[in-house]
């Protein structure tokens, strides 16, 4: 497929993420949102991103989650910035654990393949160890359905699995074949202590129901302008116990934008209560 995107369409695509979804694209994003939208255009058999436009204008509620997912960043490993993994251990859990809570509830927010709220599972299931846990609750959100799925399934590749020590894969996966792909299953152990949910963190208003002790949002706010982004961090401030801790990624920073949280560790963060 030759086709090029052109300024029109690719303006109106931009305009329309930032409504959806309050991503907001530069003029450097052009080619990604050609080559993510391409995939697309060639299952609809279209030509042109211009009859893509028309398509999406006039089918837009059925046709926006498709746009959407091919246009979201997906990148994630597991254990990805294992400093706020190592900091649960040490620090954060320790000071939940004092409090004797019936339940730990953690938010994966923009969760991406599932990676991220899995490896949560794993640290919460490795740092209580024999000892009796709390109920544990890991809520795993995003706006992309299709990244949902797939996290809901927990298969991994080797390649995916593999930066892990060989200990935790044998504890928490067990190893099969898709095909003739080897792919690694998270276990049901640690499957049952996530729930993954549809979520557009740009909504004015979220479903949840309780506060969280810990809310990870690392690598998401940084496509958000900086209204989009203390829209986001006004509502993680309502759903963040006042003893609760966010984590946020090794790029993003909060001090610019809200003074609600101050910064504890390395992106790691508590409310000014």
């Amino acid at each position: 497929m030759n086709e090029i995107l052109h300024d029109k369409e690719f303006n109106s695509f931009r305009e329309i993420i930032y409504t959806e979804a309050g991503i907001r694209l530069n003029d450097h994003k052009k080619a990604l949102v050609q080559a993510r939208l391409a995939r697309r255009l060639r299952l609809l058999g279209l030509a042109t991103y211009a009859q893509y436009h028309a398509y999406l204008v006039s089918r837009f509620d059925q046709e926006k989650v498709h746009f959407i997912n091919a246009i979201t960043t997906n990148k994630t490993e597991f254990f990805r910035e294992n400093k706020h993994f190592e900091y649960m251990k040490t620090v954060a859990l320790p000071q939940i654990e004092r409090s004797s809570p019936d339940e730990i509830r953690i938010w994966s927010a923009g969760c991406s393949t599932g990676e991220e709220p899995y490896t949560i599972a794993i640290t919460m299931l490795e740092y209580f160890g024999a000892r009796k846990a709390p109920g544990i609750k890991i809520l795993a959100t995003d706006i992309d359905t299709q990244v949902l799925e797939k996290a809901q399934k927990g298969l991994y590749s080797e390649d995916q699995v593999g930066a892990m020590p060989a200990a935790l894969i044998k504890k928490y996966f067990s190893p099969g074949m898709e095909g003739r792909d080897a792919v690694y299953e998270v276990k049901d152990e640690v499957k049952k202590l996530v729930f993954f949910r549809h979520l557009n963190l740009r909504m004015e208003e979220y479903p949840m129901q309780k506060q969280f002790d810990i809310i990870f949002c690392r690598n998401v706010i940084i496509y958000f302008d900086k209204v989009m982004q203390a829209g986001v961090f006004r509502r993680f401030y309502s759903f963040l116990k006042d003893s609760g801790f966010l984590m946020i990624g090794h790029s993003e920073n909060i001090s610019n934008i809200s003074n609600d949280f101050m910064l504890i560790g390395n992106t790691i963060y508590k409310k000014v209560v």
